[in-house]
């Protein structure tokens, strides 16, 4: 299927119609008589509160529908989020590891340093 989509810096940012926000602001109030009755209505006037951001163009691209059930530009690459989960692990996997080497280095420090203390402390009993 064809939609509008935003563009911004070649990436895809909204697929479907902006959402400009408009919000309906009060510009002059109605005017009354001096029993009440309306003689101006009051004029209102649409204030777009959600721009496009600068740079942004809206085209016409293929759309398909992905397999979580989101919309996607046709044959882009999308992950579902079972594998972005997945990437987050193996993400947090390495993490820790790294860390783990690292206390692993700093504990192998600071045996050495304890080592090095005591030997300085007996070669001065001597």
């Amino acid at each position: 299927m064809i939609k509008d989509v935003v563009v911004l810096d070649g990436q895809v940012i909204n697929i479907g119609p902006w959402d400009y926000k408009l919000l309906s602001v009060m510009v002059s109030p109605a005017e009354h008589d001096d029993e009440g009755n309306v003689t101006k209505e009051a004029v209102y006037e649409d204030r777009v509160t959600n721009p496009l951001p600068e740079g942004a163009v809206i085209e016409q691209q293929e759309i398909e529908v992905a397999p979580d059930g989101g919309l996607i530009v046709k044959g882009s690459a999308q992950l579902t989020s079972d594998e972005l989960l997945g990437q987050q692990l193996a993400e947090m996997k390495i993490q820790t590891m790294q860390q783990t080497q690292l206390l692993a280095s700093m504990g192998a420090e600071l045996a050495a340093t304890k080592l090095e203390l005591i030997n300085l402390k007996g070669a001065n009993q001597s």
